[in-house]
């Protein structure tokens, strides 16, 4: 089947649909829009001069990302699991990628680890830089890496799945700076893991790693839940 070339029109609405989701998502970057608030689409439509199409799109778009989420109702609002949803998430990404970094060392190929060390510069590139974002997408770009190198596809689609899951939680790191220096040097432990060879140091140092993030992320919104 030949695939059709975008009109003009469909081309303009991708790039309007692009730029409204970008301009959202610094806004949610910045904490202009907290995490649980409600995005009201007459609002945002008046206030960025938009039709309700390419913003729901847009909204769409930073559903995927982990930015929004669409309540039963198909409201939309900015991310924000519960203390269950965490503890949920974390406690089985912890025990699949534990299980992936293990693997991941015992089958990894001296050019994969040179890869692996790549994409561990890159995140402390955008820790160094203070750069959330670029942060964000280095450590799931790592953490990716690593369930490839495991060779077990059932096992990396499932922490695919886990990891979209864990997405809706990036946000409430905006809230716990020092979370992200703690995150750094777990990912030099567990880059070092690797480099040393250690199949059991590997899947020890990735589960407490996701550990810690959970108990972070748990303290942080336990005080507002229990108010």
């Amino acid at each position: 089947m030949i695939s059709r070339r975008p009109s003009r029109a469909e081309k303009r609405f991708r790039s309007l649909t692009r730029l409204i989701a970008e301009e959202l998502k610094e806004a949610i970057l910045a904490g202009k829009l907290a995490p649980g608030e409600r995005l009201s689409e007459e609002k945002l439509t008046a206030s960025l001069k938009v039709s309700r199409v390419p913003l729901r799109e847009a909204l769409r778009r930073l559903e995927a990302e982990g930015y929004v989420t669409f309540l039963v109702n198909n409201e939309a609002v900015v991310s924000k699991p519960t203390t269950e949803e965490v503890q949920e998430y974390y406690a089985i990404a912890s025990v699949l990628e534990g299980l992936a970094a293990r693997l991941a060392v015992e089958r990894a190929h001296p050019e994969e680890l040179s890869r692996l060390r790549e994409l561990h510069q890159l995140l402390k590139e955008a820790y160094l830089g203070k750069d959330l974002e670029r942060y964000f997408e280095a450590n799931s770009n790592f953490h990716r890496f690593i369930a490839e190198m495991a060779r077990n596809e059932r096992l990396h689609r499932l922490i695919d799945q886990m990891r979209q899951e864990i997405q809706k939680t990036r946000i409430l790191a905006l809230h716990l700076p020092q979370r992200i220096d703690y995150s750094m040097r777990e990912h030099d432990q567990i880059l070092d893991a690797f480099l040393k060879g250690n199949p059991q140091l590997a899947e020890a140092t990735m589960v407490r790693h996701l550990s810690n993030q959970m108990q972070a992320l748990k303290k942080f919104l336990e005080p507002e839940e229990g108010g």
